[in-house]
């Protein structure tokens, strides 16, 4: 889409910036030159008295809003440099990304990379409480955050802490993911992978476990910091526990069916029901106390009776 030069209108006055955070100037157009992405324009520096100074060529871009509108703008732009008060690491930055996308969808909260990086622009605060299992209330308490006319805008620090609140309440779902990316690095360690730098090319063990050790390790660590040490360790016991009873299963049917091939069937028939009928489901984990039934409410069972010819 081409760039629509109209709005700068040749007499107008404006606010002007050097860069985003420099105090606005009030300039007047004195000629536009449209370009494809932007325009080149002509301005004259005016005083405090409206007398002008100087002229200058510069770019639309430095052209922030109309100078009738300069307070407005320079009251939202303070807000924005208040909370730009926290700059996040590429870990940081990486780990929050990945909250975010797993557990928080876009139409409850989603970050912001302009102006301010790694800000969240929060949309709809009662299902982020749901999310979080945290009041969001909480977590405004402690950062900076400026509200729009439709979204809350929550400055990076606080961008860190709704993560982390995210990772404690819903610990089971990252650490799943953090194991499946582990799963996937430990084969890409041994054999080499996609280059995820140089497309097309293949990446070797060595130069994986280096991308592993300076990028995907450090993230990892950090989201299981979040998750916290019991949800963790709960988790680690779990899933030992599931693999030992895979393990276990197998070789009971391994067992089971050298029984039968050794000609015991019998047995080997009383064990395969026995394994099967008398496994231990996350349904009979936990005994389940029900109210006694009324005979009415019992249920009825036919049985077939087969009558036998009498002797005498």
């Amino acid at each position: 889409m081409a760039f629509d030069a109209s709005q700068y209108v040749v007499g107008d006055d404006w606010a002007y910036r050097s860069r985003d955070t420099a105090a606005s100037e009030r300039v007047r157009i004195k000629a536009v030159t449209p370009r494809k992405a932007s325009a080149s324009i002509e301005v004259e520096f005016l005083g405090d008295d409206g007398a002008g100074r100087r002229l200058q060529t510069v770019s639309s871009a430095r052209l922030k809003a109309r100078w009738v509108d300069v307070e407005a703008y320079d009251a939202r732009q303070a807000d924005w440099q208040r909370i730009d008060d926290f700059e996040l690491d590429s870990v940081e930055r990486s780990a929050v990304l990945t909250v975010y996308s797993a557990l928080i969808p876009e139409d409850v909260a989603e970050l912001d990379w302009r102006p301010v990086e790694n800000a969240t622009i929060l949309k709809d605060r009662a299902k982020l409480t749901d999310i979080l299992q945290v009041p969001v209330g909480e977590i405004l308490a402690t950062v900076q955050w400026f509200t729009t006319d439709d979204a809350t805008i929550v400055s990076p620090a606080g961008a860190v802490i709704i993560a982390e609140a995210a990772c404690r309440a819903h610990s089971h779902t990252i650490l799943e993911h953090v194991i499946e990316e582990e799963a996937a690095a430990r084969h890409k360690c041994k054999h080499g992978g996609p280059h995820p730098i140089h497309k097309g090319e293949k990446s070797s063990p060595e130069w994986e476990y280096r991308w592993y050790r300076e990028h995907v390790r450090p993230e990892h660590e950090l989201l299981r910091q979040w998750c916290g040490h019991r949800a963790v360790v709960a988790h680690e016991r779990l899933t030992a526990a599931e693999a030992e009873n895979h393990r276990l299963d197998l070789l009971v049917v391994q067992l089971i069916k050298a029984l039968d091939v050794a000609g015991d069937t019998t047995q080997a028939e009383r064990f395969a029901e026995e394994h099967e009928r008398d496994r231990i489901t996350p349904y009979l984990a936990r005994p389940v106390v029900d109210r006694p039934l009324h005979w009415s409410e019992m249920p009825v069972r036919e049985v077939p009776v087969y009558r036998r010819r009498r002797w005498w």
